[in-house]
């Protein structure tokens, strides 16, 4: 009696990868690390903002301990500003209207500077260090000038995206001026995804030296972006919680530390 094979038969599903509503959540997910990290351990529960204090709790076997993983959580929060950079690029690409896109994200950079303030230094106005929204804001602004030159030589593309990169040097914006080159240079490398992941994750390994290059890491979520959008409804997701979770962080610290 003849025994039949039996063919097992698999399917082979390919990685539907992350879509830019998926990206969008990871990045604010490490951001809420990072924030976490310097707002809540930092400034909060170890008194940063006071030396005398900061000092007295490092030297505690549980100060040390909160240290530790504040450290922990502000690592893991520097891949959230690749990912964000990204997008925005995407997003400048992707829109309908690119200086409505601006005008968006220049209104919630003013409206996310107090809560920025607040959270990062405990004041109202801090003129010395800029939210991240204008960050973002500035790389738009050089992606918008840059495309309006496409058919010129990139030298002239380059050498109009290294105005903002000044302005946000002098506005002291979080992440500078390497910020938003980061911005520009996933807009100059848009037609080639290889040379754009590895001109970015240099960039922010290079930016990231003090935190042993972690941003480039980044990366590999960036890698598997699948050109989509997605289904989840978060066009205004980002402009409304950045400064919503600051405001939100900055009241805990300050009722707790009352």
């Amino acid at each position: 009696m003849a025994v039949k094979s039996i063919k097992l038969k698999f399917n082979k599903r390919r990685l539907a990868g992350f879509t830019g509503n998926q990206l969008k959540l990871i990045a604010f997910l490490l951001m809420l690390c990072d924030h976490i990290g310097f707002v809540l351990i930092e400034n909060g529960v170890l008194y940063g903002q006071n030396p005398i204090y900061w000092n007295l709790a490092l030297e505690t076997p549980v100060g040390q301990r909160w240290y530790l993983a504040a450290n922990i959580l502000r690592y893991m929060g520097r891949l959230a500003f690749p990912i964000v950079a990204f997008l925005i690029a995407e997003g400048c690409l992707h829109t309908k209207n690119l200086r409505r896109y601006i005008l968006r994200l220049a209104l919630f950079a003013v409206i996310s500077e107090v809560p920025f303030d607040l959270a990062i230094k405990f004041r109202m106005w801090y003129p010395e260090y800029q939210n991240t929204m204008f960050t973002l804001l500035l790389g738009a602004c050089a992606i918008g000038c840059m495309d309006r030159l496409k058919k010129k030589h990139v030298l002239v593309q380059m050498l109009t995206a290294s105005v903002f990169c000044g302005a946000a040097y002098f506005l002291k914006c979080d992440y500078g001026a390497v910020g938003v080159a980061l911005i520009a240079v996933m807009y100059l490398f848009r037609s080639d995804r290889n040379a754009q992941l590895m001109a970015g994750a240099l960039i922010c390994a290079a930016e990231s030296y003090t935190y042993c290059g972690i941003e480039a890491l980044a990366f590999l979520f960036i890698r598997f972006y699948n050109g989509k959008r997605g289904d989840m409804p978060m066009k205004y997701f980002f402009y409304i919680a950045y400064p919503a979770h600051l405001i939100l962080f900055y009241l805990m610290v300050y009722f707790a530390n009352r």
